[in-house]
Parts: C-alpha cells; sequence; structure tokens
C-alpha cells in the first residue's frame, strides 16, 4: 500500500501517515489496522451465519504460513516430507501454539484470520469475488519467490487460499446469532481456515469453517501462521 507524505520514525518503529501513526510489522509480518469488517457468508454453509459486521483491534499476522525450517528451529526432531521453505503442514493444534508462544507470537483468531484474508470489503476469495483456478495454492511447497506469483490479500498475505489448512485459537463455537443446531459445537474441535490443496473451490472461500480436533494428524495437511499483538504503550 502506498501513501503521499510518509516519513520513517526509525526510532519508534512506527509510520506516521497524514498525521496519524502506524506501526511498522516486522519481519515477514504484515499489520491489519483496528476496525469493523464483514464476516461470515449469506449462501455459505450454517456454521458461517449470519453474515455480521465484527471488529478486530489492530495486529500484525504472518504473511506466509509458518515453513518447515522455521517450525524445525523450535523442535529439531519434527520430521517433514518437503524442503525446509515448504510450509510445515503435518503439526497438532498443540504443537503450533507452543510454536507461536515460542516466536512471541500467538494463534490468529478466526475473526483475525478472516479479515487478514478478505479485508473490509466481503470479499469471497482473498484475490476478489471469482473463482480463479490458477490464484489456488495446489502444493504444500514453498510459494515465495515463485515465478508464477500468486495473488495476495488486501493486506498482503500469501497462501490464505489451498495448500494447507491453517489452526486458528479458537474452538468450533456459533456464530452470535446462529440458530442452526450442530453436534460438533463445544469445546471439543478447534477451527481451520484457508483449505488445502486436497479440497474443492469451496473450501477455500474466505468465509468457511471447518473443525478438527486439536490433536489429529491423520485426516487434512495443517499448518498455520502467527499474529503478534500491538503494544499500545
Amino acid at each position: 500500500m502506498k501513501h503521499t507524505g510518509i516519513y520513517f520514525g526509525a526510532l519508534l518503529g512506527t509510520v506516521a501517515v497524514m498525521g496519524q501513526t502506524t506501526p511498522v510489522p516486522p519481519e515477514g509480518m504484515v499489520y491489519v489496522e483496528a476496525g469493523e469488517f464483514i464476516m461470515g457468508s449469506v449462501y455459505g454453509d450454517p456454521d458461517e451465519r449470519p453474515r455480521q459486521l465484527a471488529r478486530t483491534d489492530a495486529y500484525f499476522i504472518d504473511q506466509y504460513e509458518v515453513s518447515n525450517g522455521e517450525f524445525a528451529k523450535f523442535d529439531p526432531e519434527y520430521k517433514f516430507p518437503e524442503e525446509k521453505k515448504g510450509n510445515a503442514a503435518v503439526v497438532t493444534w498443540s504443537q503450533a501454539n507452543a510454536y507461536a508462544q515460542w516466536a512471541g507470537k500467538r494463534l490468529p483468531t478466526e475473526k483475525e484470520w478472516e479479515k487478514a484474508a478478505r479485508g473490509t470489503d466481503g470479499r469471497i476469495f482473498p484475490w476478489g469475488d471469482t473463482y480463479d483456478n490458477t490464484y489456488v495454492v495446489w502444493d504444500q511447497k514453498d510459494t515465495r519467490g515463485a515465478s508464477i506469483a500468486k495473488p495476495e490479500s488486501p493486506y498482503g498475505c500469501f497462501d490464505m487460499a489451498g495448500g494447507v489448512w491453517e489452526w486458528t485459537v479458537d474452538w468450533y463455537q456459533p456464530y452470535p446469532g446462529n440458530s442452526v443446531p450442530m453436534e460438533q459445537y463445544g469445546e471439543k474441535y478447534k477451527v481451520m481456515r484457508g483449505g488445502s490443496n486436497f479440497n474443492n473451490h469451496s473450501f477455500i472461500r474466505t468465509s468457511q469453517r471447518y473443525y478438527l480436533l486439536p490433536e489429529d494428524l491423520r485426516a487434512y495437511p495443517v499448518g498455520f501462521r502467527c499474529v503478534k499483538d500491538i503494544d499500545v504503550n
């Protein structure tokens, strides 16, 4: 995102934009401002309803999913089949949560993940409302520096459609105002977002929710990205 009238406060780690101070993201992360965005879907699965205005505080989020090499720095015994730059795809929720804490970060909430993926305009996919097969991540290998770059989300995140599912911190619960019962609701399953290379296009929508037992490694390739709180003091 380009702005006029910007100067960098290197010592303060902020950017002043037209009288406002915007925090500079740590390396490998992007900034998401506080405010409302459109969350959920009118025409999606029942657990995506109701479509609503949701709000988040400002935060930083990883531009890419955590890679095999990055995760191995935290857990040297971690074994992975792909190259070091490939997405960590055989990770339980507890492992992902432990890595995030080790890195001085945390797992994103559903709200934070969805806002980073779709922006504030309620788009269906990270790149817009029209499905494009060439924009989907169809493998779990690294896309950083790929010759055919995938489009980024409105906030500059990559690989939020396909590749591997991504853990969030949240339990699988109904949205406020949702009266459709589901036996899976409760504090048994954690929510995953983003779809994987094994899913069709409906699973890679920005509003799509899915659930998995926190320690289950058998069902789907699951990775994660982290967020970092912004110190307002």
